[in-house]
């Protein structure tokens, strides 16, 4: 079958069309979702100017609490074995990016918790407060822990979103005032 060559060069033609418009298009919605994100970015930038220690235990204020700091500081001793063990565990069973992210998190809560002022004395650096939003940080990690070192798919994440959905309850449900000292007590809502 042959093919007349002016038929051939409209049809390329008529292509090469196609992928410019297709192209232009396609940077188009590039370019509009890019001022999206970047408009977006900026709004969230101007609300985090309002975060402080206190943003991420005052956000459940209105929660019944039964954990003191003392049981929280226990929980937190709870939690670091659990992530060490667990990064032990998947060692063993050769699976070091669960391991890795299991220490990971193990030794987040081992430092943070060390230097947790949980008496409201001042004799440690960190809050009992600032604590609850490292708590945050800590529950964020374990939770992205899977996707971010590449074992989402496997068995051992569900291990990782099971503590962090804990973490949030503890969170949640930590009376953070009673860990301060009085001055920087916040009253009953």
């Amino acid at each position: 079958m042959a093919t007349d060559p002016n038929t051939l060069n409209q049809r390329m033609g008529n292509i090469s069309d196609k992928v410019t418009d297709y192209a232009q298009n396609a940077a188009g919605k590039v370019s509009e979702i890019s001022d999206r994100v970047q408009w977006s970015a900026k709004q969230v930038g101007r609300k985090m100017r309002n975060v402080d220690e206190t943003t991420i235990p005052d956000a459940f204020r209105r929660v019944p609490k039964y954990i003191s700091p003392r049981v929280h500081s226990w929980l937190d001793f709870a939690v670091t074995t659990y992530f060490l063990g667990l990064g032990a565990w998947c060692a063993m069973r050769g699976r070091g990016r669960a391991a890795t992210a299991a220490f990971i998190n193990g030794a987040m809560v081992a430092g943070v918790s060390l230097l947790t002022d949980y008496d409201g004395d001042g004799k440690k650096p960190i809050s009992f407060k600032m604590h609850g939003t490292l708590d945050a940080v800590q529950a964020a990690t374990a939770e992205l822990g899977p996707v971010l070192h590449g074992f989402a798919g496997k068995p051992e994440a569900k291990y990782f979103w099971g503590q962090a959905a804990n973490e949030i309850l503890v969170i949640a449900t930590t009376d953070w005032d009673a860990g301060m000292p009085p001055s920087q007590r916040r009253s009953a809502p």
